[in-house]
C-alpha cells in the first residue's frame, strides 16, 4: 500500500490535534481524553467501523445513551460529508483526521479533510451563518430545507446534515481553514456535545 502526500499531512495534522488534545485526567467522577482517532482514507464501510469504537469507547467513559447518539450522530455526519464533498486526490481517494474527545466541556468530534479552496470558503460562509442561528431558527432552516427539497452540489439536500449537526451541538460548529499546495485547503471542523 502506498502513501500519497494527503495522507502524509493528515497524520501529520492528527498528531498536532493529539499533542494538544488534553491528558486523560478525571474530575467529578467524569473522565477525559482521547476516545477515538483516525487519520486516513476513508469510504462508506469505515464508517461503521468508526460509530463501532465510538459507541464501545463512549460507553466505557460512560456518557450516557442521549450522548453517544449525539456524538455518534456527529461523528457520521462529519464522515459523509467528507465522503460526499471531500478532495478526491490523484488515486481517487478522499482522506480524513478524526478524534472524538472527551474533555471539561462535553464531547468533541474534531473532524479534518481537504477541500478544494472554492468549496472550503462556501462552507465558511454556511456554518458561519449556521452559527448565527438559534435553535429555533435551526427548525425552521431544517424544516425549510426539507419542504424546498433542492440540491446543489455543496449543499447536498440544501445543507441538511450541517443543520442537523448543528441541532446536535451545544454553541457554535468551530471551523477553521489551512491553506495547502495544489489550490486545496485543509478544513478542520469542531463539534461540541455537552452532557
Amino acid at each position: 500500500m502506498w502513501t500519497s502526500k494527503w495522507q502524509n499531512t493528515m497524520v501529520s495534522s492528527l498528531q498536532k490535534r493529539l499533542s494538544v488534545a488534553p491528558p486523560t485526567t478525571e474530575r467529578r467522577g467524569r473522565q477525559f481524553g482521547v476516545l477515538v482517532s483516525y487519520a486516513g482514507t476513508v469510504d462508506g464501510d469505515l464508517i461503521n467501523h468508526l460509530v463501532h469504537l465510538a459507541e464501545c469507547s463512549l460507553s466505557h467513559f460512560h456518557g450516557t445513551r442521549q450522548e453517544q447518539k449525539r456524538v455518534v450522530y456527529v461523528l457520521i455526519e462529519a464522515a459523509q460529508n467528507v465522503i460526499h464533498h471531500g478532495y478526491i486526490d490523484e488515486h481517487g481517494e478522499t482522506v480524513l483526521y478524526l478524534t472524538v474527545e472527551s474533555t471539561p466541556v462535553g464531547y468533541q468530534v474534531h473532524c479534518g479533510n481537504f477541500l478544494d479552496r472554492a468549496t472550503s470558503e462556501e462552507l465558511c460562509e454556511r456554518l458561519g451563518e449556521l452559527n448565527t442561528f438559534d435553535k429555533a431558527a435551526l427548525r425552521k432552516a431544517y424544516i425549510t430545507a426539507l419542504c424546498d427539497g433542492t440540491t446543489d452540489s455543496l449543499r447536498s439536500n440544501a445543507g441538511l446534515g450541517l443543520i442537523s449537526m448543528a441541532k446536535r451541538t451545544h454553541g457554535p460548529i468551530e471551523f477553521q481553514t489551512e491553506p495547502h499546495s495544489d489550490g486545496v485547503a485543509l478544513f478542520t471542523l469542531t463539534v461540541t456535545v455537552r452532557p
